[in-house]
């Protein structure tokens, strides 16, 4: 294939599935150079969930309403947050190299130029008023339809939209992912049923896969230019990928690698207190967690919605902020050191949203059950 030549892919896995196995494995091939440039039409075969990357699924899952039916999840490899997918619904994913002019290299560069293409591509396509919803949302008057990823890493934009096709079970759905109420104080539609909407119900008609396919083809017209799809295969190389990453992030240790009970483990003590704080910034909702020994951060977690580019970086601030003293200008003033470093965006989060998270986990402490 050409520079202008990209690889479509359409198959059939669940959600929860295909997060955890085929995307990571196409987005390590196309990074490698083991395949090109890609983009991946998946239609859902079955109900499922999956939680970002930085998520605990004990924070934003009612994980036994979620087991007593049947319900599948995953934490999946990248940003965002809980994402519900019905059958018959899609998710388009982009793996498409930085060094194309009309790719984005950065976060906040990257949603409004992507997303308004899609949301004219849906308007165009189908006839409704589809439009861009900062940061990361496509919307139909106030009603999100497609809740969307990203990763920019290796030279590899990651972009993957949830294409809500069919109408969901809403009442399960509520159910299964409870909304804390920070995350629709900013929303017009403050409900699930009304928060929500799907592509057949804003066309007015029932839609077919040469319908998707029209509409991944024509969103990729427009928003990169001189591009021909081809279509394609998974290679052997994707193939051994993926099986690889089943088996890494299908378990309960990936799963709840976020968790208070995973982080913790054998590090706290007798005396020690711990607090939490919640704060929806521009950028998504932040959960922040501090365990504190003898005036100081024993253990810091930060989790949430957003989308941190690199995604290890969460890591790094967690880490800058041990051994800090367990006050709120002490811990404005590392947050500020880690916000500053260049190789760091947190698009839609400002160092007062972190703040607002911490400072609250800071007045909340009370001995560790």
């Amino acid at each position: 294939m050409t520079d202008n030549t990209w690889r479509l892919l359409v198959d059939k896995n669940s959600y929860a599935d295909f997060s955890v196995s085929v995307s990571p494995a196409v987005e390590k091939a196309v990074v490698n150079g083991d395949a090109p440039p890609t983009i991946f039409l998946n239609v859902f075969d079955q109900d499922s969930i999956t939680v970002g990357v930085n998520e605990d699924p004990e924070q934003v899952l009612n994980l036994d309403f979620c087991r007593d039916n049947n319900i599948d999840f995953r934490r999946r490899v990248n940003g965002g947050g809980a994402i519900y997918t019905g059958t018959g619904s899609a998710f388009m994913v982009y793996f498409v190299p930085t060094s194309h002019p009309d790719v984005p290299e950065t976060t906040a560069e990257a949603f409004p130029k992507i997303l308004t293409a899609f949301a004219e591509t849906l308007s165009e396509q189908f006839g409704f008023p589809a439009e861009y919803r900062p940061l990361n949302d496509v919307q139909v008057e106030g009603r999100k339809l497609v809740p969307t990823s990203l990763k920019i890493e290796n030279g590899v934009m990651t972009f993957r939209f949830v294409v809500n096709v069919k109408e969901m079970n809403t009442e399960i759905a509520g159910t299964a992912m409870p909304m804390p109420p920070e995350k629709v104080q900013d929303k017009v539609h403050k409900d699930l049923q009304s928060r929500f909407t799907c592509l057949e119900r804003e066309a007015g008609r029932e839609i077919s896969a040469a319908d998707l396919e029209q509409m991944a083809r024509a969103a990729v017209a427009h928003a990169f230019s001189d591009i021909t799809l081809e279509p394609g295969a998974l290679t052997d190389a994707e193939h051994g990928y993926a099986k690889e990453f089943r088996a890494e992030y299908d378990n309960d240790t990936w799963l709840f690698g976020k968790s208070e009970k995973v982080r913790f483990g054998a590090l706290t003590q007798a005396g020690d207190t711990v607090g939490r704080g919640r704060h929806k910034s521009v950028g998504g909702m932040l959960w922040a967690t501090l365990v504190l020994r003898d005036g100081a951060v024993l253990h810091a977690i930060l989790n949430g919605d957003w989308h941190p580019r690199p995604i290890d970086s969460v890591g790094w601030l967690e880490e800058a902020l041990a051994g800090c003293a367990a006050n709120e200008a002490d811990i404005r003033t590392r947050i500020t050191d880690f916000m500053g470093r260049d190789e760091v965006e947190f698009a839609g989060v400002e160092i007062d949203d972190l703040m607002a998270a911490f400072g609250k986990a800071l007045a909340d402490q009370k001995p560790l059950g």
